[in-house]
Formats: structure tokens, sequence, C-alpha cells
């Protein structure tokens, strides 16, 4: 990846997987809005479309599918580097409809033992705080990339198939990642 220019690059995902981006905004402009100044027809939908937080899809992050050299890429990647943007980048073999399914069924979570709430897993900070571990065969999410660390010293990160926390009986964080959470600010 050369660190130097305006163009950012992975290695290309392999022909059978796709690159996704959870994006919101770090900024006052809504992120649908910038999108579409980059973006003649991009392909997304809103996280909280088809879920109990339906209501706030003007304040929904969404999800992006984009070609690695696409515009609309190109302008996430740096978007997520400058602040601008928050989010993560997805590697998945499968649809847009999947890989966003897969990101609701995360984002109401069991805390506390007892207690719900909205998890904005999709934070590079919650994200590196919550401490996923790569399973042995990815569900839906092969890779997950996102941009930490600490001020100066930030870079790219990946989480290969990405176990996030139980899913069973319902998505659960467990009490490491309940501390690790508290102590963050997001």
């Amino acid at each position: 990846m050369n660190q130097g220019s305006d163009r950012v690059a992975f290695p290309n995902p392999s022909p059978d997987k796709s690159r996704y981006l959870v994006l919101e905004s770090g900024q006052t402009t809504p992120v649908t809005r910038a999108l579409y100044e980059h973006a003649e027809n991009p392909d997304w939908v809103y996280l909280f479309a088809d879920t109990e937080w339906q209501l706030y899809l003007t304040e929904s992050p969404i999800v992006l599918k984009a070609a690695q050299h696409s515009p609309e890429y190109q302008w996430a990647l740096k978007g997520l580097k400058e602040g601008r943007l928050i989010g993560l980048i997805l590697e998945s073999s499968e649809a847009l409809e999947p890989v966003a399914n897969w990101l609701r069924a995360r984002l109401k979570v069991r805390f506390d033992g007892r207690r719900h709430g909205l998890l904005r897993f999709y934070d590079p900070r919650i994200w590196h705080q919550l401490s996923p571990t790569s399973g042995s065969e990815a569900n839906v999410i092969e890779r997950a990339i996102y941009w930490y660390g600490a001020p100066g010293d930030e870079r790219w990160q990946t989480t290969e198939k990405p176990n996030l926390f139980a899913m069973l009986p319902v998505p659960t964080l467990d009490e490491s990642q309940w501390q690790a959470l508290n102590a963050t600010t997001a």
C-alpha cells in the first residue's frame, strides 16, 4: 500500500469475493449526500432498514458495495483515514443483502447479563475493543479491514473470518468485551 498517495489499494479480493463498506458520517454532512458526490449510481442499502431502528434511516450507516478502484471506494478509504467517515471494509463472497443481514443480526446485543442495546460495532474503535477472533470458517464475512491506532500511528488492520461474540441465544458480549467497551470513548 502506498501511504503517500491519494489512491489506496489493498490486495485485490479473489474473483469470488466483493468489497463492502459500512460507513457513517464522522461529520455533519450525511454520508449518502457525500457518496453521491463521488458516484453516479452506487450500490448501497441503509443498515437500519428492516430493523427496529428503521425510524432512524436518516441517521443510519450505509452498507456500500464498491469495486476496489472505483471513485466511491477511493473516496471512502480517504474519508476513513481522515476521520470524515467511520466504518469498516468487509470482504465476502455473498451479495449485498446477505452482508447487510449479517451486520443487522449483530446490531442489538445483550450485555451486563440482562440489558440490550444498539452496538456500533462498525466503528473501528468499538470493533478493536471487541477483540474479534478469527473463526475457522467464514460466516458471510471473510475479512474485516479497519483504520485504527494511536494518533500518528494509525494503520490498516485486518481480522480474518471475524467472530465478534456469542450469537446464541441472542448476540451477547462477554464480560471482558463489556469492560473494554466501558473503558472506550466513541
